[in-house]
């Protein structure tokens, strides 16, 4: 079975080296769409109304605007299951965009050896003013064994944290945010008794879920223990894993995100935070723009953020966290004129000078070490995601991104999201296990 998806894989990966960089929509050559102007097709998270988008496709129109002879095609996805679909789509029919990203980091050496990722340190080099400027441990994660290169450049870091609403904590009595678990159930216990949702988390939209676990995770195994999972050290049946979605399914057992969970998506809670209806939420650093816009919410001066607590048994993670670490790859294929003008936009976009903006004016980090943000210009809940982000001693993303198999994204979080309606954490650590099993 491991050697026929290995074949299955090594074909569609063919597909794609056949025709990565050289079909536009219509099978057309790039370069030559719209007449002779070159086409630089772009998918991304970018998309939406937010603040960062706004300064993304700006920086896209200057760059068109200095360059009359290019055409860009963003077909960027802001939800993540069109933006997969989208990718796997491309990835079949041999249409790489000449900039994507690729979440996670276990698969990266299939796409390398198919020659689909551009081998970024020659980039780096040849112009240390931009390459020197990231900072090191961003650039390291898209360093992968046994590949020399770099084959990601990060456009985006920050602590996935929990974000409170310290006037609700003071209404229930609670003075301080939670430092440990035990700490934690108890100010749901009190959010619960004031009528307040204590979690705003809609299991619906399953990364919300798959988030939760992550923090738990990494609080309870440390962020080492995913690396094991991914490389079959270690299984999703094994006792200490089972607890960890043990404690997802306590919480949800206490009703610490209300009622009928399962049934809500993200952005219906977000609005229930916004609105002062919960008490916390998990989230990244691109909600900072609404938290902090008096337009968007009434609490701007109330909301705060922490790090998810940690177990009093596991003291030595306390400080293992989940951050957000997001790339823009490039198309392996491209030649010429249009890998030129590719590699231009992508400085652009992540330039200091972009870095500094995207910060100061969206509260977006870019992890580049040679910009000075004007603390004026950014809140200070920006400024905390920040210091507490820097420290961090052990730092992933989700469980699933040192996985190998592609489908552990959608079968973890659904068996996550499982126990929300029913099952049992052992239950869904046999679902997962299982998809790990029959691969073999």
């Amino acid at each position: 079975m491991k050697k026929a998806l290995a074949l299955l894989l090594a074909v569609s990966m063919s597909i794609g080296i056949v025709g990565c960089g050289s079909k536009g929509s219509k099978g057309t050559d790039t370069g030559k769409k719209d007449g002779d102007k070159v086409q630089i097709r772009l998918l991304t998270r970018m998309a939406g109304t937010s603040t960062q988008v706004k300064i993304y496709k700006d920086i896209v129109k200057d760059f068109e605007a200095k360059h009359p002879d290019v055409t860009v095609v963003d077909e960027s996805q802001g939800d993540e299951s069109s933006f997969n679909n989208k990718l796997k789509t491309d990835l079949a029919s041999g249409t790489l965009p000449n900039i994507f990203r690729i979440q996670g980091v276990a698969n990266l050496g299939e796409y390398i050896k198919g020659g689909l990722l551009m081998n970024m340190d020659p980039i780096l080099k040849e112009d240390p003013k931009w390459g020197e400027g990231f900072t090191k441990g961003a650039l390291s994660y898209y360093q992968v064994q046994g590949y020399e290169g770099t084959y990601g450049i990060p456009m985006e870091s920050g602590l996935i944290g929990v974000y409170y609403n310290e006037k609700l904590f003071k209404e229930a009595g609670i003075e301080k945010f939670p430092e440990t678990w035990n700490e934690f159930k108890v100010a749901i216990k009190k959010l619960s008794d004031k009528k307040v949702t204590p979690i705003a988390l809609g299991a619906k939209t399953t990364y919300m879920a798959g988030h939760l676990h992550d923090q738990i995770f990494y609080k309870y195994m440390g962020t080492e223990a995913a690396k094991k999972l991914g490389s079959r050290d270690m299984k999703w049946t094994d006792p200490d894993v089972v607890k960890t979605l043990g404690f997802v399914k306590e919480l949800n057992d206490m009703k610490a995100f209300g009622e009928d969970a399962a049934g809500i998506s993200d952005d219906i809670v977000l609005t229930e935070f916004l609105q002062g209806k919960a008490a916390m939420i998990i989230t990244g650093p691109w909600n900072l723009g609404k938290f902090t816009n008096p337009s968007e919410t009434e609490y701007t001066e109330s909301i705060k953020v922490a790090k998810f607590p940690y177990f009093e048994e596991k003291p030595e993670f306390k400080n293992d966290d989940m951050q957000i670490l997001s790339p823009y790859m490039v198309n392996g294929k491209l030649q010429g004129k249009e890998k030129e003008y590719t590699i231009e936009l992508l400085k652009m976009l992540t330039s200091a000078e972009a870095a500094k903006r995207f910060a100061e004016e969206s509260q977006f980090l870019i992890p580049r070490k040679d910009i000075e943000i004007d603390k004026s210009k950014v809140s200070s809940l920006f400024l905390d995601n920040v210091d507490l982000g820097a420290t961090s001693t052990g730092i992933a993303v989700d469980v699933f991104d040192f996985d190998p198999l592609p489908s552990m994204q959608d079968r973890t979080r659904n068996s996550i999201v499982s126990m929300f309606i029913g099952k049992t954490p052992e239950e869904a650590a046999k679902e997962i296990q299982s998809e790990v099993d029959k691969s073999k």
